[in-house]
């Protein structure tokens, strides 16, 4: 897959920008193990990270996105 950035064209509308399907919050644990899907930033001095986790006990995935200092 081909990813580019771009701008925004016009605002987007309601009171904040959602993720589809997202409905309720999980906790990931310290320790979690998880995979960087995305780095926003430099990737030598990122900002923040993409991260995706197996919830084993649910059987699902999670993505979410965390500072740089959340990720040893």
């Amino acid at each position: 897959m081909n990813h580019r950035q771009t701008d925004l064209k016009r605002p987007l509308l309601g009171p904040d920008p959602k993720v589809v399907g997202e409905h309720r919050i999980v906790v990931l644990p310290v320790g979690t193990v998880v995979s960087v899907v995305l780095v926003f930033g430099d990737p030598n001095d990122p900002e923040a990270y993409e991260i995706e986790a197996f919830l084993e006990s649910r059987g699902e995935y999670a993505l979410a996105t965390v500072e740089a200092d959340d990720i040893k």
